[in-house]
């Protein structure tokens, strides 16, 4: 092989190389669906307690929404009007006790047959609605929303993303659940006292989820 049969093999290798190595990173400009993994979608609650405001952390372990193993194509379509339901009784803090009182003495006068039902309103950039159905009242709240890009956990020339809603919710002056809050209040009265010895359980609660779109 003489010196410019060499320099073509060299030449051929390295297009070829790298265009095998773009393949991989740059996403397939074909038309993709999109469908949401419950399996890997989270819920968490964060409560607080005493005048330092010491955080009380949990999750729900079940709950489901109305489109599970459907596809859609855009996100913004699958997340629009997206009906969810939260069974509270799956609540679990990490301390047996404490999973008790709450689901007797809060949850008991929050929710209806514990369950927490709701909508979801259109995103709109960082922020979307959701409306809660409480005790057959709708109530609507606006949460942050964002959306990260991941890789796929079946498609390695895709990105699966990553939905982050948070947003805090105000027990009495959104959900006007004082009897869930003076409940569980009264109840856990000397368990929520500081340091300065006195007992503050407070209203808001933050919610977090965070819901995986996979990319087909």
């Amino acid at each position: 092989m003489n010196f410019s049969d060499k320099t073509f093999v060299f030449l051929l290798l390295f297009f070829f190389l790298c265009c095998n190595n773009n393949s991989k990173k740059v996403e397939s400009s074909q038309e993709k669906i999109y469908q949401i993994d419950i399996k890997n979608t989270s819920i968490e609650w964060h409560g607080y307690k005493t005048t330092d405001k010491v955080k009380v952390s949990g999750v729900f372990n079940d709950f489901s929404c109305d489109r599970e193993n459907q596809e859609f194509a855009s996100i913004k379509d699958l997340v629009t009007d997206l009906k969810f339901s939260i069974n509270t009784l799956s609540s679990s803090s990490g301390d047996p006790i404490r999973d008790i009182n709450l689901k007797d003495y809060f949850f008991n006068f929050f929710t209806s047959g514990f369950q927490i039902n709701g909508t979801f309103g259109a995103p709109d950039n960082d922020s979307i609605n959701i409306f809660f159905n409480v005790f057959g009242v709708d109530k609507k709240m606006l949460f942050s929303y964002k959306l990260y890009k991941t890789p796929s956990l079946i498609n390695e020339t895709y990105f699966d993303h990553i939905i982050y809603i948070k947003g805090t919710i105000n027990i009495e002056n959104q959900f006007n659940a004082l009897k869930a809050y003076d409940s569980i209040h009264k109840k856990c009265y000397e368990l929520h006292k500081g340091l300065d010895g006195i007992s503050m359980t407070w209203k808001d609660v933050d919610v977090h989820l965070k819901a995986r779109i996979i990319t087909k």
